[in-house]
């Protein structure tokens, strides 16, 4: 009952409007809508309840092209002449039917057009809900416009997609409206108010588990030193908060990694693991030189990863022997005990598998998911010292209301451990967040559900696509808390730090400011758990505090001089420090 009234709540948030909202002329010519058309190449556009109120219209793209705007469609609209500043809302309902993208959700990108050409386009990516929502998507000319060359096009040319739209509107507003007041969809979600009762008590099991009693013990020529004010600061988490990078970048010691040093304790390669970049001599070096400077510098190095059982993410090779199951077992073999080797002894826990609900061409080739299995069986054998993981996206996203698809991974864990003799040590949940924000209580429930295999769970690779600062801002400190207050989950990786066109993470802004993303991420990490005190010793030269896990430095005066160090508070440890001058 508590899921459908946060999803109730949701909806209602997410579609509230502004009051005294200004009205408009819709300029879409609702009889050209049944004949709506796609290129047959790549999609094709279906209609329901033609001939009445109620048209839908289900875009579906069935095959990816090259390039998005080769599958769009334009909506038919009275056209005249504006000048600039003149603004037009386009406003619908709609709702995903299926997905390939990791969100979960399915999207398109709206193109306003002003001129006949590209270069007076203005643009603005949606994606679409689970559920039926209202979305408003307001546009400003920025010049005069020729009637000719006025138009609303709807480009949707990504992965294999389809979605549902109804009620479409495309208004024009009388001059001088201004763009300010046009109603805009409001993205909420529930337990985003400042006293939620969630936070409180993720708050109160972070105190739990992420801190822990210390003491210090100074003496001076064995003697006791009593009453001496310390200056206590914790300067490394021990729980791994890490993003995604270049191999390029750490090599190069470019202002990029410089900030990633700054943030993080543990790394992850975006594409310089997996087998098309492993495959080119020249990358391969370059990752090799990347991890061993990643390691000079005390971050850990996450694999990622050893198979991705798609055609689209496996080399040329592979699908040109499809019809010969034991050379495809034998090349995958051969890429994986090469990887394996090559890294021995430097990579802290490796993804084995990546993304097999919907990347199924290995498994379809040799007849089983064995060759899935034999690549924990690899990992054991030859890198016994890293943690085995799984990992999957559309788990926690889109609402996380995909309960099918949940149940498939948590018995695909099972049947791992089942065929492998337990070797699954950990469970990656990617954490990709499109429109729907899964509210975070519903992420601690699906966290609980995954807690029951007994395993480390990582959030793998969060990213949001939502760029309102705000709400970004807010939902990642949330997300974040969430996370951090389940004793389970192991690692937290954002799928990239510095915002790049994809505009998906944005701990640093391109110019090395930091982002919204980031504002959530330092106010956590190196503000609500980060330690960082002063204590006196008592009459025995004892000092006890409590903070969160990690590497502390201390400082105090003595004789006129600053006397520093550094110490560990380490879990199920005493952490008794000694401290001799």
């Amino acid at each position: 009952m508590k899921n459908i009234l946060n999803l109730i709540i949701l909806i209602i948030g997410f579609s509230a409007l502004a009051q005294n909202n200004p009205k408009g002329q819709d300029l879409i010519i609702a009889e050209r809508l049944k004949f709506i058309s796609a290129n047959p190449d790549y999609g094709k556009v279906e209609k329901m309840n033609v001939g009445t109120d109620s048209l839908e219209l289900l875009f579906k793209t069935e095959k990816e092209p090259k390039f998005i705007h080769n599958l769009s469609s334009n909506f038919h609209i009275t056209k005249s002449n504006y000048k600039k500043g003149r603004v037009f809302l386009l406003s619908f309902q709609a709702k995903t039917m299926t997905s390939s993208l990791e969100t979960g959700e399915a999207k398109a990108l709206f193109i306003f057009k002003q001129l006949d050409n590209y270069q007076g386009n203005i643009a603005s990516t949606q994606t679409f809900s689970s559920n039926w929502q209202t979305y408003y998507i307001p546009f400003e000319t920025n010049r005069y416009v020729k009637k000719e060359d006025l138009g609303i096009v709807m480009q949707f040319g990504f992965r294999e997609q389809s979605f549902l739209i109804k009620n479409l509107k495309f208004e024009s507003f009388p001059e001088g409206t201004a763009f300010e007041d046009l109603p805009k969809t409001e993205i909420t979600y529930a337990g985003m108010e400042a006293d939620a009762q969630w936070r409180i008590e993720a708050n109160k099991r972070i105190e739990a588990i992420r801190t822990g009693q210390f003491q210090l013990h100074l003496t001076k020529n064995g003697t006791v030193i009593p009453h001496k004010k310390v200056h206590i600061k914790l300067i490394k988490h021990s729980f791994p908060f890490g993003a995604a990078l270049n191999a390029k970048d750490v090599v190069e010691d470019n202002s990029k990694y410089k900030n990633f040093k700054k943030a993080f304790n543990l790394a992850v390669f975006e594409n310089d693991l997996k087998i098309k970049s492993w495959e080119k001599p020249k990358s391969r070096q370059a990752t090799l030189d990347a991890i061993t400077q990643l390691r000079s510098d005390a971050i850990h190095v996450k694999g990622h990863v050893l198979i991705w059982p798609g055609f689209r993410y496996l080399t040329p090779k592979i699908k040109e022997n499809k019809d010969n199951p034991e050379k495809v077992k034998s090349l995958m073999h051969e890429h994986v005990t090469n990887v394996l080797t090559l890294t021995k002894g430097q990579i802290s826990n490796w993804d084995v598998v990546n993304e097999a609900y919907t990347n199924k061409d290995l498994q379809t080739i040799t007849g089983s998911e064995d060759i899935l299995y034999e690549g924990f069986k690899s990992a054991k054998a030859l890198q016994p010292q890293a943690r085995r993981f799984t990992n999957e996206y559309g788990i926690i996203s889109k609402g996380g209301l995909d309960t099918q698809k949940q149940q498939w991974y948590y018995d695909f864990i099972k049947r791992i451990d089942e065929n492998t003799n337990g070797l699954v040590q950990g469970i990656g949940i990617q954490s990709h967040i499109g429109s729907d924000l899964t509210p975070p209580e519903r992420v601690l429930e699906i966290l609980a559900f995954y807690a029951t295999l007994g395993k480390q769970i990582s959030i793998s690779e969060f990213t949001m696509d939502i760029q309102e600062p705000k709400i970004r801002e807010q939902y990642t400190r949330d997300f974040m808390i969430a996370a951090f207050s389940h004793p389970n989950v192991s690692e937290f990786l954002f799928w990239g730090y510095t915002e790049n066109a994809k505009k998906k993470v944005d701990i640093f802004k391109e110019n090395g400011d930091i982002g919204a993303m980031g504002k959530a991420y330092f106010s956590l990490v190196d503000g609500a758990w980060k330690t960082d005190l002063n204590a006196v010793t008592d009459a025995t030269g004892n000092l006890k505090a409590k903070g969160f896990y990690g590497e502390y430095e201390y400082a105090f005066v003595e004789n006129g001089k600053v006397i520093t160090g550094t110490f560990l508070v380490q879990p199920r440890h005493q952490n008794f420090i000694k401290i001799e001058l």
